[in-house]
């Protein structure tokens, strides 16, 4: 058999969604397994494994809090059928014209709902200790509950004297926490499972100033998408905390 005809049977016996079984494969779970949580037959599993069939909403968020990623990412056509019925105005739940405006509580509250991811990717250090004072008593807990949580802060440098360490040090020693620093930070992006508080930077702006977007994904999420999407780009080429040049 020749080298082309191998990989063309390799390809069709490839599993047709890899990153479900990818996925199950790092969650250490099997199709049984998560038949099991879900109380349905293994063979529906199976299916959306080795085939395109992609599952109801309830079971496809289901699987993807048991999995801990994004169902988006699992199945990127999930709701296709809802496209041309979502539009960015479903997502806006409030625009905030500065950060003062905010509601003090919706910080902390939004991550203290998240059941499955929290991901902070925060330039403004000092506000963090404001906003959510408690920082390391909500992560410890989150991440017990089985939340996957993510930290991006900026690397130190002469110029930015304050680092992560400076204002949580206790973050450092939190089993299953993910620190990293990024060198390209400006917006701070707050996200607890489907909800998002993004602060938009403007040239010439002091932070503090800035707009506040209080977002919540709605089926194919045309406007959020965006911003999951920026982040998972800065925790992929991101230094982890306490690697060479990346500030402690």
């Amino acid at each position: 058999m020749s080298n082309r005809s191998a990989s063309i049977l390799a390809e069709d016996r490839a599993p047709a969604n890899e990153r479900l079984r990818a996925s199950m494969v790092a969650a250490n779970i099997t199709t049984e397994g998560l038949a099991h949580h879900l109380g349905i037959d293994p063979k529906s599993v199976e299916r959306w494994i080795t085939t395109d069939r992609i599952p109801h909403a309830r079971n496809a968020h289901a699987v993807a809090t048991a999995l801990r990623v994004d169902p988006y990412y699992l199945w990127p056509m999930l709701d296709e059928r809802h496209r041309s019925s979502v539009s960015p105005r479903d997502e806006l739940m409030a625009c905030y014209p500065s950060r003062g405006a905010v509601p003090h509580g919706l910080w902390r509250g939004t991550l203290d709902q998240a059941t499955s991811v929290i991901d902070l990717a925060v330039s403004n250090l000092i506000f963090l200790t404001d906003a959510v004072f408690d920082l390391h008593a909500l992560v410890t807990a989150k991440l017990e509950a089985g939340v996957r949580v993510r930290i991006a802060t900026p690397a130190t440098s002469p110029e930015r004297q304050v680092g992560l360490m400076d204002v949580f040090p206790s973050l450092a020693g939190v089993p299953g926490l993910r620190l990293v620093t990024h060198p390209a930070l400006r917006a701070d992006l707050y996200r607890a499972d489907d909800e998002l508080l993004v602060t938009t930077p403007v040239d010439g702006l002091t932070p503090s100033l800035a707009p506040v977007l209080h977002l919540r994904r709605v089926g194919p999420a045309p406007l959020t998408m965006g911003y999951l999407t920026a982040l998972d780009h800065i925790f992929e080429t991101a230094t982890p905390l306490g690697a060479p040049g990346a500030g402690l």
